[in-house]
C-alpha cells in the first residue's frame, strides 16, 4: 500500500488515496498493538519506498483540504503513524503540529466560507515542511528529501495544483541547502517541469524560486530565462502579424519571471531582506515587462511589484524599516499595466481587465503605504488614474465589488501616509473627499452608494488618526495593511496637541456638510444611512479638534454635544421601516443647524449651488428646504458680504435648474434670504445679474425661461417683500446716473454701459412686478402710486434725453413698464397717450407727453396729486437736466389741479419760483408756465411773484425763455390788477421794446401784443412815463404795421388801436378807421403813412426829431420790407416839415443814404422805396429853393410887416405839387 502512494500511477488511481491511507493507518495501528517494530519491517522489504519518498508524496497530496474522503486528514494521520520511520525529533514535532493542521480543516463547510482557505492551507504546508527541516537539521537527509521531491514531478500534470505545491516545497527545501550546484540543478529541474502558460503552475514555480534563498543563483537563472525568451522589441512587434501564439508564450515567460522576481523579495530572509530588495529593485528587471499584453501576464507583473512592497512592510513589522527605492517608478509601472494612464474614460469592462485593475489597486495600496512619503504629484497621478473606477457598472458584481473595496482601501492608505502634520493631513483628507464629490452626487445610484461608503471609510481612518494623534513632524512608521485598516500607531511627539492636531477650521465643515446633506434625502436607503453617518462623523471629529480663538466662542458646546447625540440616535434608527424619512431629514437639518459655527454656516450657504441642483430631485428639494431652515434660524448671523455670496449661489442654482418645481423652491429660498437678512443686498445682486444677462444674452431664448424674471415675480407676490422690492426699484429709478458733466452747461452727456444694463434690468423688474405681482403686487403699486408715477415721469424725461442721441432701447423698455403701470392701475387714457406719443423724441413732444400724463393722472386720481407733487418738487434739484425738465413739465400741469390744496400750492409756487434760474432753458420756461397756470381762485395771491418772474425772464439769455415770458405776460395781464402792474410797468415796456426787433416772428408778434395789453394800465400813476414809452416805440410800431409776418401785422394793428387814444394826437383815431389801415397792400400802407406823418409832423419838433432818429435807424433793419417802410416814413416826414433849419441836417443825411440804398441794396422793394423817396425829397428841395428866391426878391421886413395875403406856406405848396398829375408820387 505504501508503494501505491509513491508509485507512478495514472491520475485515475489518485481518487483511491484516501482508502489507501486508511488501510495504512489500520495496519500501523495493528502492528503497534503487537509491539512489532514498524521501521524494521519497513526496511526489510526492498520494494518499499524510502521514508523521504513517502513524506514527499504525502506532503504534496495534502494540497486539497476539501478532497473526498477527508484525504488531508487521513494523510496527516498516516504521517503520525509513520513517525517511527523518521528521525525521532521530527516525529515529536509532528505530534505537536499535526493536530493543529487537522483542526484547521476539521469543518469543510466552515472552510468554504473563507475564499483564501487554499492559500492559507498551502502556506501551512510549506511552514510545516520548513519547520520539519529545521527540526531534522541534517543536510544529507534534506538532500535526500529534495531528491524525493524531484521524483514527484512525474506524478502530476502541470495544470494540477499539486504540481504548484511541489514547486514551493522544493523551493523551501533548497532554501535550507548550501550546495550551490545542487541548488542550481534543482532550479533547472523545477523550470523543466513547469508550464509558464498555466497560471497556477506559474505561480507555484515563482513562489518556489522565490523561496530559494540563494539570490545570485536565482538572479542568474532569471537572467538566462529572460535571454532565452529571445524577443527583442522589434521581434515582438513583428510577431503581432504572424506568430500571435509566440507573443503569448513570451508573456507567460515574462509573467513567471516577474513573479519569481517578486517572491524572491517576499521570501527573503530577515537578515538580508533590505540588501536583497535593493538588489532586486536595482536591476530594474520589472521595467522590461511593461509591454506584456495578456491580462494574466499583467497581473503577474503587478503582483511582483506588490510583493516587493509587502516585503518592505513585513520587514517593518519585525523592526527592520527602510524606504523602497524607486517606489514612485514602481507606481508608474502599476498604473501603466492597469491600463488607465491616458484617460479617465471607462471603455473596457472585460473580466480580465477588471481583475487586472483589482490587483493593481492592491499593489498601489501597498506601495503608497511604505516610505518614502508619497509626493503630491504622485498622489494626484494615482488618484486620477483610479477614481474613475467608482463609475464602473455593477456587473460582474463579485469582481467589481472587490475592485471598489481595493480602491477604498487605497484612498485610506493615501490619507494615512501623506502629509507632514495634522493640518496637512486635513488638507489631504479634503483633497480626497473633493475628488469623490462627483460620485457622491452622481445620477447613478450605485455610484452614489460607492462614493458615500468611500467617504465614510476615509473619515473613519481620519478619526482614528485624530484619536491616536499625529507625529510632530508628520512622521509615521511603515504601515502594513493591518495598520492601514486600524489607522496606524501613534507617532511620538513632545509638542502640544494644538500643534499636532489639525484645527476645526481645516476641515472646511461648511463645504463638506453641504456636499453630503443632499444624500441624507436620497432615494436610496443605504445612501441615506451612510450620509447621516458621514455628517455625524464629521461633527464627532470636529468637536474633538482645537478651535481658532476667533471662533472658539461661537460654538455652544453643550448644545453641540446635544445635537451630535441626536444625530447619532438618528443613525441607530434610520433602518427602521416605521421611521418617517422626512422627519429624519428634518432632525438631521436641525442638528446641523446647531452644530455649525457662523463661519461654517456661511461657507455652507456659499456652497449650496451643487446641492440645490443635485441630480436626484428628491435630494435637491431636500437641500433647498435645509437652506431655508438655515436662513430662517440663523440668518441674523450673516454679514452683508455673506448675504451677497449666498445670493450669488442661489441665483446660480435658479439659473441652472430647468425644472419648474425645483426652481420655484430655490426662488423661495432667495425670498427667504431677503426677508430674513439684508434685503437691499439681495435685491442689488439680483438686479446686477439681471443687467448682465440682458446685456450679454438673448433672454427670450434661455431654456426653461429666464430665471431672474421668475425671481422678480416671486418678490412681487411676496407679502413682505413686495413693498420693499417696489421701493427698491423706485430708488434705482430715482438714482442719478454717474455721468460726465459739462462744466459750462451742467448737463449730463452719457451714462456708462454698466449703468445702462442696471437701468434696463430695473425697468424689466418693474415691468415684471406690474405684470406678475398679482393681488399683492397690485396692492403695493396702489399704495405707492405717487412714487411709481413720479419715478416713471422723471425717467421718461431722462431717457428721452438719451433717445435724442439715438439711444432708444432704454426708452422702449421704460415705455413698456409705463404701459404696464397704466394697465395695473387701470388708467386706460394714460396708456393711450403713451402709445400715441411715447416714442417721439423731440423735446417739445415729450414735454407735452409728460404734461398730458400728468393731466390724465390728475383727472383719474385727484387725491394722488399732492404726494406726487411733493416728490416732483424735490426732483427739481436733481443733477440730470432732462429729469428736472420732466419734473417741471409735470408740475406745470399738476399745479392746475391743486386748487383744493393751498398748502401744496404755496409750496409748489415757492419751488417753481426758485427754479426759474435753472441752467436749463426748458426748466425755466416750464416753471414760468406752471406759475401762470395757478388756479384763478388763487392767482391773485401770487400775481406779484409771477410778474416779477416774468420781468426777470424777459431779459433771459435764451430766446425761447423770453418768448415764454412774453406769452405768459399776455396771459397774466388778463387777471392782473393796476396795483400789481404799476411798479413794473415801465420796466415791462422797456423789455418788450427790446424784444420787438427779434428775428423770431412769434417773439415780435407777442412782444407787440403785450405792449398793447399794457395799455390797460397806462392811465395809472405811471401815465406820463407810459406816454413817453409809447412815443419812443411808435416809429417801430408804424414800421411793423406792414411786417412780412401776418401775426406781427395783426399784433401791431391791435396794439396801435389800443395805444392811439393815449397818444394825444389829433385825427389819429380817424385814420385807424379807414380801410387802408387794415389792408395788406403796400400802396395802402404808404397812403396810411402819408396821412399819418402829416398828423405827426404837427407835434412838437422834439417829438418829430425822435421819430426821425428812430426811423432812420431802421434803415439798417434786418428785414428788407422794414427798411422800405423806414425809407417811406422818413421821406414823408421830411416832406411835411416846414422849418428849413430843422430839415437841413436830415436832408443831406437821408439823401446820401437813399442814394446808397438805390445803388447797393439787393432787395427790389428797398430800391423802389428809396427811388420814390429820393424823387419826393428832390421835389421838396426844388420847392424850397423857389420859395427862397422869391423871398430874396421881396423885402423881408416889408413882407413881414405888411404880409402877403396870397403867400402860401411850404407845406401847402408841397400839397399842391403832390396834387399835380405829373408829380413824383404820381409817377410812382
Amino acid at each position: 500500500m505504501a508503494i501505491s502512494l509513491a508509485a507512478d500511477y495514472p491520475k485515475e488511481v489518485y481518487r483511491c488515496s484516501s482508502y489507501v491511507c486508511k488501510c495504512i493507518t489500520e495496519l500501523c495501528r495493528h502492528k503497534l498493538s503487537q509491539t512489532n517494530a514498524l521501521y524494521t519491517e519497513f526496511n526489510a522489504s526492498n520494494e518499499m519506498p524510502s521514508p523521504e519518498d513517502l513524506f514527499a508524496r504525502l506532503l504534496v497530496l495534502l494540497h486539497n483540504p476539501l478532497s473526498r474522503g477527508q484525504l488531508a486528514t487521513q494523510i496527516l494521520t498516516v504521517l503520525c503513524y509513520l513517525g517511527q520511520l523518521f528521525p525521532r525529533n521530527l516525529s515529536l514535532f509532528w505530534e505537536d503540529e499535526v493536530p493543529k493542521m487537522k483542526a484547521y480543516i476539521s469543518d469543510p463547510e466552515d472552510l468554504k466560507q473563507d475564499s483564501t482557505y487554499q492559500e492559507i492551507w498551502d502556506n501551512m504546508i510549506i511552514n510545516f515542511l520548513a519547520e520539519s527541516l529545521d527540526v531534522v537539521n541534517d543536510n544529507v537527509w534534506v538532500i535526500s528529501l529534495g531528491d524525493a521531491f524531484a521524483r514527484q514531478y512525474d506524478l502530476y500534470a502541470t495544470s494540477d495544483g499539486h504540481s504548484a505545491l511541489l514547486h514551493r516545497c522544493l523551493g523551501m527545501l533548497l532554501q535550507k541547502v548550501d550546495d550551490r550546484i545542487y541548488v542550481r540543478e534543482k532550479i533547472d529541474l523545477m523550470c523543466r517541469h513547469s508550464s509558464m502558460s498555466i497560471p497556477v503552475n506559474r505561480l507555484g514555480l515563482a513562489q518556489g524560486i522565490g523561496l530559494v534563498s540563494h539570490l545570485d543563483t536565482v538572479l542568474e537563472k532569471l537572467k538566462n530565462i529572460l535571454e532565452n525568451a529571445g524577443q527583442s522589441a522589434l521581434q515582438r512587434f513583428l510577431s503581432f502579424f504572424s506568430f500571435r501564439e509566440k507573443v503569448e508564450d513570451v508573456d507567460d515567460t515574462y509573467a513567471a519571471l516577474a513573479l519569481m522576481y517578486g517572491y524572491a523579495a517576499r521570501y527573503a530572509p530577515s537578515t538580508v531582506i533590505e540588501a536583497r530588495i535593493n538588489a532586486l529593485v536595482g536591476t530594474d528587471m520589472l521595467g522590461r515587462f511593461l509591454h506584456v499584453q495578456h491580462p494574466t501576464a499583467k497581473q503577474a507583473v503587478i503582483t511582483a511589484i506588490d510583493l516587493l512592497g509587502r516585503a518592505v512592510i513585513s520587514a517593518a513589522e519585525i523592526g527592520i524599516s527602510f524606504p523602497l527605492q524607486r517606489r514612485d517608478q514602481l507606481l508608474e509601472y502599476v498604473l501603466t499595466l492597469m491600463g488607465r494612464d491616458q484617460s479617465d474614460d471607462l471603455v473596457d469592462f472585460s473580466i480580465e481587465l477588471l481583475q487586472t485593475q483589482t490587483v493593481a489597486l492592491s499593489a498601489c495600496t501597498t506601495l503608497v503605504s511604505i516610505e518614502p512619503r508619497l509626493p503630491m504629484e504622485t498622489r494626484n497621478r494615482v488618484m486620477k488614474a483610479t477614481l474613475g473606477f467608482f463609475a464602473l457598472p455593477t456587473e460582474p458584481s463579485n469582481i467589481v465589488e472587490s475592485l471598489i473595496t481595493n480602491l477604498i482601501i487605497l484612498l485610506g492608505a493615501i490619507l494615512l501616509t501623506s502629509g507632514e502634520d495634522g493640518r496637512s493631513r486635513a488638507e489631504q483628507l479634503l483633497h480626497i473627499l473633493r475628488q469623490l464629490d462627483p460620485y457622491v452626487s452622481a445620477s447613478a445610484e450605485h455610484q452614489r452608494r460607492r462614493g458615500c461608503v468611500a467617504v465614510h471609510e476615509v473619515l473613519v481612518k481620519f478619526r482614528n488618526l485624530c484619536s491616536g494623534g499625529f507625529g510632530a513632524s508628520g512622521s509615521y512608521p511603515t504601515l502594513s495593511l493591518k495598520h492601514i485598516d486600524q489607522g496606524g500607531p501613534r507617532g511620538s511627539s513632545s509638542l502640544p496637541s494644538a500643534f499636532v492636531l489639525p484645527n476645526r477650521d481645516s476641515l472646511s465643515l461648511g463645504e463638506r456638510i453641504m456636499a453630503y446633506l443632499p444624500r441624507c434625502a436620497d432615494t436610496d436607503d443605504e445612501v441615506r444611512k451612510v450620509a447621516i453617518q458621514i455628517i455625524a462623523l464629521f461633527f464627532n471629529i470636529s468637536l474633538s479638534l482645537p478651535k481658532q480663538k476667533t471662533s472658539a466662542n461661537d460654538i455652544d458646546l453643550e448644545s453641540s454635544y446635544g445635537a451630535l447625540s441626536s444625530l447619532e440616535d438618528i443613525v441607530s434608527i434610520i433602518r427602521r421601516a416605521s421611521v418617517d424619512q422626512i422627519e429624519v431629514f428634518h432632525r438631521v437639518v436641525s442638528s446641523v443647524c446647531i452644530l455649525l459655527s457662523k463661519d461654517e454656516l456661511v461657507v455652507l450657504l456659499h456652497s449650496c449651488t451643487l446641492a440645490a441642483c443635485d441630480k436626484v430631485k428628491q435630494s435637491a428639494d431636500g437641500s433647498i428646504q435645509a437652506i431655508i431652515v438655515f436662513i430662517i434660524r440663523r440668518g441674523k448671523d450673516l454679514r452683508e458680504a455673506d448675504v451677497l455670496r449666498t445670493t450669488q449661489s442661489l441665483l446660480s442654482s435658479a439659473i441652472a435648474l430647468t425644472d419648474k418645481h425645483s426652481r420655484q423652491e430655490v426662488l423661495n429660498a432667495i425670498s427667504c434670504l431677503a426677508e430674513n437678512t439684508n434685503h437691499i443686498v439681495v435685491f442689488d445682486e439680483v438686479l446686477f445679474v439681471a443687467g448682465r444677462d440682458i446685456c450679454t444674452k438673448d433672454i427670450t431664448r434661455i431654456r426653461g425661461g429666464w430665471a431672474i424674471q421668475d425671481v422678480f415675480y416671486v418678490f412681487s407676490q411676496h407679502k413682505v417683500l413686495a413693498t420693499l422690492f417696489l421701493e427698491y426699484i423706485l430708488s434705482i429709478l430715482h438714482k442719478e446716473p454717474v455721468a460726465t458733466n459739462d462744466s459750462e452747461k451742467g448737463e449730463i452727456n452719457s451714462e456708462s454701459s454698466a449703468d445702462d444694463c442696471i437701468l434696463q434690468a430695473t425697468m424689466f423688474a418693474l415691468n415684471a412686478f406690474l405684470r406678475g405681482g398679482g393681488k399683492v403686487g397690485k396692492q403695493a403699486v396702489e399704495q405707492s402710486y405717487p412714487s411709481v408715477l413720479s419715478a416713471l415721469i422723471l425717467k421718461l424725461g431722462g431717457l428721452h434725453g438719451l433717445a435724442e442721441l439715438g439711444r432708444n432701447e432704454l426708452l422702449r423698455s421704460l415705455l413698456i413698464a409705463f404701459q404696464s403701470f397704466c394697465d395695473c392701475v387701470g388708467d386706460v387714457e394714460m396708456g393711450k397717450i403713451l402709445a400715441r406719443d411715447g416714442e417721439r423724441t423731440e423735446k417739445e413732444k415729450w414735454i407735452d407727453l409728460v404734461q398730458e400724463v400728468a393731466c390724465s393722472s390728475s383727472v383719474k386720481r385727484p387725491n394722488e396729486v399732492l404726494p406726487t407733487c411733493v416728490i416732483l418738487s424735490k426732483s427739481l434739484d436733481r443733477n440730470q437736466r432732462a429729469e428736472r425738465e420732466a419734473a417741471a413739465a409735470a408740475l406745470s400741469e399738476f399745479i392746475r389741479h391743486s386748487e383744493k390744496e393751498p398748502a401744496l400750492l404755496e409750496q409748489m409756487v415757492e419751488e417753481l419760483c426758485q427754479h426759474v434760474t435753472d441752467d436749463s432753458p426748458t426748466v425755466r420756461s416750464l416753471c414760468l408756465r406752471g406759475l401762470v397756470q395757478i388756479p384763478e381762485s388763487h392767482i391773485l395771491n401770487y400775481i406779484q411773484q409771477v410778474l416779477g418772474v416774468i420781468l426777470a425772464l424777459l431779459e433771459d439769455a435764451t430766446e425761447s425763455v423770453q418768448l415764454t415770458a412774453v406769452q405768459c405776460l399776455l396771459t397774466v395781464l388778463n387777471v392782473s390788477e393796476q396795483d400789481a402792474v404799476d411798479p413794473i410797468l415801465i420796466s415791462l415796456l422797456v423789455r418788450l421794446r427790446n424784444l420787438q426787433i427779434s428775428m423770431n416772428t412769434k417773439m415780435r408778434s407777442n412782444a407787440f401784443a403785450a405792449y398793447g395789453a399794457l395799455s390797460a394800465y397806462g392811465a395809472g400813476s405811471q401815465h406820463h412815463a407810459f406816454l413817453e414809452q409809447i412815443h419812443a416805440t411808435l416809429p417801430r410800431l408804424i414800421l411793423h404795421l406792414h411786417d412780412n409776418d401776418l401775426s406781427v401785422r395783426l399784433a401791431c394793428r391791435n396794439t396801435f388801436q389800443l395805444l392811439a387814444p393815449l397818444m394825444e394826437v389829433d385825427g389819429l383815431s380817424s385814420l385807424l378807421n379807414k380801410q387802408y389801415f387794415t389792408s395788406d397792400r403796400r400802396s395802402d400802407y404808404e397812403d396810411f403813412i402819408r396821412d399819418l406823418t402829416r398828423q405827426l409832423c404837427r407835434l412838437s419838433p422834439v417829438r418829430v426829431d425822435s421819430y426821425l432818429e428812430s426811423a432812420i435807424q431802421a434803415f439798417d433793419a434786418p428785414w428788407p420790407v422794414i427798411q422800405a417802410n423806414a425809407v417811406c416814413l422818413v421821406s414823408c416826414m421830411l416832406s411835411f416839415l416846414d422849418d428849413q433849419r430843422f430839415l437841413a441836417p436830415y436832408f443831406s443825411q437821408v439823401f446820401a443814404m437813399l442814394v446808397g440804398r438805390i445803388s447797393q441794396s439787393p432787395e427790389a422793394v428797398v430800391r423802389a422805396a428809396a427811388s420814390s423817396a429820393l424823387g419826393l425829397l428832390i421835389k421838396r428841395s426844388n420847392m424850397l429853393k423857389s420859395l427862397s428866391s422869391r423871398f430874396d426878391r421881396t423885402d423881408p421886413s416889408q413882407s413881414s410887416q405888411h404880409g402877403e395875403p396870397h403867400a402860401k406856406t411850404s407845406s401847402e405848396l408841397q400839397e399842391e405839387a403832390a396834387a399835380k398829375p405829373n408829380g413824383a408820387q404820381g409817377e410812382q
